[in-house]
């Protein structure tokens, strides 16, 4: 048995390394890869900057002496851990992407754990394994953000909620808290659950205490609790401030588009079907955690798909109890891993292939290497190119570069101004 149990977890393991590894060193060039250089900029900045940063995320780019703007929306802990990354194994693209790739193979390993918690067969924990080969796993499992920290932190609060597993539960509170607002969501549908309700109400008590210390790190860095915009994008995200185009049928009709693409319809059928007819509450309750952030938050999920990740735990969980009523399994089991593969692929396939970026990454290298360190670039381009692509040309020259519409607006004497093409000067 113990034997059989290695392969299997091996069997696992050997599949997700070659879902995910083949991608891992794709500069930052695609579909959402914003997050990528984003936070790889803040990562690259505790390097240089150390405690000048106290302990917060600075956004400005090329080599700086001093932090001037700080990122406060969303706590720290990725962009500690890029750090770590970089300081390990060197700045670069796959040593970003590692660290989500890192916390995906964990979430499968706590999936399985769990799947053996309930007493699962193999066939029945592949079966709920097939959420791996989802669009969605398979592509934003490659992106560096806070969401495969939430997933990984989240199924580690339900193991060990399920196991009596006391400290490790409140480990994994504290931890979901300093990665995101997303795993908030969570600990609410696990009282549906009906034990160890003191725990949840504890629970909400360390991560009130979290976020109250989130705001005291605010105000530590920019004066103020509401520095650097964070209750601005509160206000946006909960569309309060309204969102251009949006409307909830709209959003609906696109909601539903999207899960069909990023989960394909044989999963989702087999899901919905599964809790359904037997409504066991962790499904329902991973179900109520999924649908918490598109509905609260409502407006950023209308702008940026990948929030529709918080899905995954309710997919797999609701597909193994499906697999675990039936008979025949390896047969269905089968014909669901390459139903979920093949019928989502050309749209995979296009997903890793987006290089929307390519310009600019090729654009920031040549500053790179035309621009001395502590020397400012200039870049000419319309307003719109140098609003969208601004972050992706600034990661990858790693340098100050000021970005101008117009050439009277480089001063006088400036000695390097670049355009689309070329360096002009």
């Amino acid at each position: 048995m113990y034997i059989r149990g290695k392969v299997s977890w091996l069997i696992i393991l050997l599949l997700t390394a070659g879902l995910l590894l083949p991608g891992i060193s794709k500069p930052f060039i695609g579909h959402h890869d914003w997050n990528g250089v984003f936070y790889g900029n803040i990562a690259r900045n505790y390097l240089r900057l150390g405690w000048l940063t106290k302990l917060g995320q600075v956004t400005n780019f090329g080599v700086i002496n001093q932090p001037k703007n700080f990122y406060t929306h969303y706590p720290p802990l990725l962009t500690w851990i890029m750090a770590l990354s970089f300081k390990l194994f060197g700045l670069g693209d796959w040593q970003a992407r590692l660290v989500p790739v890192l916390f995906t193979f964990g979430s499968i390993w706590l999936l399985n754990q769990l799947f053996i918690y309930f007493k699962f067969s193999l066939s029945v924990r592949l079966a709920g394994l097939a959420v791996m080969v989802t669009p969605m796993w398979r592509y934003f499992a490659l992106m560096p953000s806070q969401e495969a920290l939430i997933i990984f932190f989240s199924l580690l609060s339900v193991l060990s909620f399920l196991k009596n597993q006391q400290k490790i539960f409140y480990f994994s509170v504290i931890m979901n808290g300093l990665s995101g607002w997303s795993g908030y969501f969570l600990y609410p549908w696990l009282w549906l659950l009906d034990r160890r309700r003191q725990w949840l109400i504890t629970a909400g008590l360390l991560l009130t205490a979290v976020f109250l210390l989130h705001l005291g790190h605010v105000y530590l860095l920019t004066g103020s609790v509401a520095g650097g915009g964070l209750f601005e994008a509160l206000k946006l995200r909960l569309n309060l401030a309204g969102t251009e185009g949006f409307t909830w049928w709209k959003y609906l009709i696109l909601e539903r588009q999207r899960l069909a693409a990023f989960y394909t319809l044989s999963l989702l059928g087999v899901a919905v079907f599964s809790t359904l007819l037997w409504r066991d509450r962790l499904v329902v309750a991973l179900l109520g955690w999924g649908l918490s952030y598109p509905l609260i938050f409502s407006n950023v999920v209308y702008i940026h798909d990948y929030f529709n990740i918080f899905f995954i735990p309710w997919l797999a969980v609701a597909t193994a109890y499906f697999f675990n009523k039936i008979k025949y399994r390896w047969v269905f089991v089968t014909g669901l891993w390459l139903a979920v593969f093949f019928e989502r692929l050309n749209f995979y396939q296009a997903l890793a292939a987006t290089k929307a970026q390519q310009q600019s990454m090729e654009i920031g290298k040549m500053i790179n290497q035309a621009v001395p360190e502590n020397e400012t670039a200039y870049f000419l381009s319309d307003h719109i190119f140098n609003e969208s692509q601004n972050l992706f040309i600034s990661f990858y020259a790693d340098r100050v570069v000021e970005y101008i519409d117009e050439p009277k607006l480089a001063p006088s004497g400036a000695k390097y101004v670049f355009n689309k093409q070329q360096r002009i000067n």
